[in-house]
């Protein structure tokens, strides 16, 4: 897993190969991102008068702790050939003031 941080958000990146948007939940509080994920293959393969079934679960938990607080109800997330990105706007505390220098 990969977080970035810039003035105004974070982004995290995870790698979930074989995972569809279906198969993943998210959960974010203000300092902690949950990943879960869980997906399930079932096959069936016919040879010489029998047939063999298969079955396999695969799941996926990822916590981590955040460096800065977000806001839950403005991130992101995309999936695409099975990297996820989060993306997580910051709370705003307050706004910071330039101060400026005055002529005598």
């Amino acid at each position: 897993d990969l977080v970035k941080e810039t003035e105004n958000e974070l982004t995290v990146n995870a790698g979930l190969p074989g995972f569809t948007e279906k198969d993943i939940e998210i959960r974010v509080e203000p300092s902690l991102l949950v990943i879960t994920g869980k997906r399930e293959e079932k096959s069936e393969d016919k040879k010489k008068g029998e047939t063999v079934y298969s079955e396999r679960s695969n799941q996926v938990f990822r916590s981590i702790a955040l460096p800065a607080d977000v806001d839950p109800d403005k991130v992101k997330a995309t999936l695409s050939k099975g990297e996820l990105e989060i993306t997580l706007p910051k709370k705003e505390i307050g706004k910071k003031i330039t101060v400026e220098a005055k002529a005598a």
